[in-house]
């Protein structure tokens, strides 16, 4: 399984938020507790659950 940085990942939820049409403000809070909840261990609470 190949391993992403925060960074990155955080970039590409970001960008596929945005577009989604999300506002920049919320794409980057959403974002952000999607990736930090997959690096805490609640995967079904992390990027799983993009749109």
């Amino acid at each position: 399984m190949p391993t992403l940085s925060f960074e990155y990942l955080h970039g590409l939820v970001y960008d596929i938020y945005k577009a989604a049409g999300t506002p920049d403000e919320e794409a980057r809070i959403v974002a952000s507790h999607q990736v930090s909840a997959d690096l805490a261990g609640h995967p079904s609470h992390g990027v799983i659950l993009l749109p």
